[in-house]
């Protein structure tokens, strides 16, 4: 292999691949390597972990010679951050990859590609979806998935195509938040997808970088693709079961609203906060006629935020995470949204938060 090419294309490509290569692969160190392919004037790049994939292609500024060779991902990633060129030549001595530019020259060993696995260019039902669209939903319901590995069904998200409708949720049965917008294209029936956690980062890179508008979601029995300008992403899908989460909220469609300016509630939140610690987490949501009380009492001290409220429901006090409530608004914190929707029911109901009736977040009562 004998190539020239453009640096900073190089490492947007290298640095998408690299989030999904491990560090340190325990049982295939072949894994910590990244497959490129010079063919013509383009080259193409794989990476896997065996349980995800991504085959990207770029242009070549020169192509002198075809190859194929494997090098080690991170030390890559590591050179193109540190390189001062706009080009950079990648040239291939037997077993040693030579990369220069205009002021550096760096020597890695480049291995044969017989031991490197396969990265499949699925097959099936195609769907097309709005990459902005997909790329909101999924950020918006990422943050309530649960953080325990061990727990790896709820250590995902539920991706959820119904008719004209696409859905995401996650949950971690502590609180659960779902959102839906629009398909662009009508389909029969529902297609339910649960990809794991780790693979959200690199779907939110790929989205947020795609140039097209849409992208091609190529459904699997137990992988999705997500088909691309520039290549394809490929993963394993979770075998997950989430709660019946349309039917838990309509249930509460009938009770009133508190509306609440999103800077009054947000300040009111940093402010309680400042009170809690580890063991002593939650506050207490206390609802009187006209006004809310954000209220905690810990072994810090106690402190209390009040806010005005068109409420003239029953006096009511419900434990809440108010981390739990930071959590949601710092999601909302970048779309300008004015005013939040809050809905209280009891002390041993969920609390509902929404910013309109396409995003909505449950969360469990805690002990006050």
């Amino acid at each position: 292999m004998n190539i020239t090419c453009n640096k900073e294309e190089l490492l947007k490509s290298i640095a998408l691949l690299s989030q999904i290569i491990p560090s340190k692969p325990q049982s295939r160190p072949v894994l910590s390597n990244v497959l490129m392919i010079a063919k013509d004037e383009s080259l193409t790049l794989v990476a896997t972990d065996m349980e995800m994939g991504i085959n990207v292609t770029m242009s070549l500024i020169h192509c002198y010679e075809n190859g194929e060779i494997l090098l080690p991902a991170h030390q890559l990633l590591s050179i193109l951050r540190e390189a001062g060129s706009e080009e950079i030549r990648i040239e291939v001595l037997e077993r040693t990859a030579i990369l220069s530019g205009r002021s550096f020259q760096y020597k890695l060993p480049a291995y044969a590609n017989e031991e490197f696995p396969e990265v499949p260019n699925l097959e099936g039902e195609v769907i097309k979806v709005n990459k902005d669209s997909m790329h909101r939903l999924i950020k918006e319901v990422a943050f309530a998935m649960n953080r325990d590995r061990n727990r790896y069904q709820l250590n995902s998200i539920l991706l959820s195509l119904f008719e004209e409708t696409m859905e995401t949720v996650a949950t971690d049965q502590v609180r659960l938040a779902f959102s839906n917008a629009e398909l662009e294209e009508k389909i029969e029936g529902e297609r339910k997808l649960v990809f794991p956690a780790k693979s959200v980062p690199i779907i939110m890179t790929i989205l947020s970088e795609e140039k097209e508008d849409g992208v091609e979601l190529i459904l699997g029995d137990s992988q999705m693709t997500i088909k691309f300008a520039r290549g394809f992403f490929i993963v394993r899908l979770v075998e997950a079961q989430f709660p019946n989460y349309r039917n838990a909220y309509d249930s509460y469609v009938s009770v009133p609203d508190i509306s609440i300016p999103t800077k009054s509630i947000t300040q009111a939140i940093r402010q309680v906060i400042l009170l809690t610690c580890e063991n002593a987490k939650n506050i207490a949501l206390i609802l009187e006629k006209g006004h809310i009380t954000f209220k905690a009492s810990t072994p810090l001290g106690e402190g209390k935020v009040e806010l005005d409220v068109d409420y003239d429901g029953e006096d009511m006090t419900v434990g809440m995470n108010p981390y739990f409530v930071q959590d949601f608004l710092k999601e909302i914190s970048s779309q300008n949204i004015e005013t939040i929707r809050l809905k209280v029911v009891g002390p041993k109901k969920p609390i509902i938060m929404s910013p309109h009736d396409h995003y909505i977040y449950f969360m469990s009562p805690t002990s006050v």
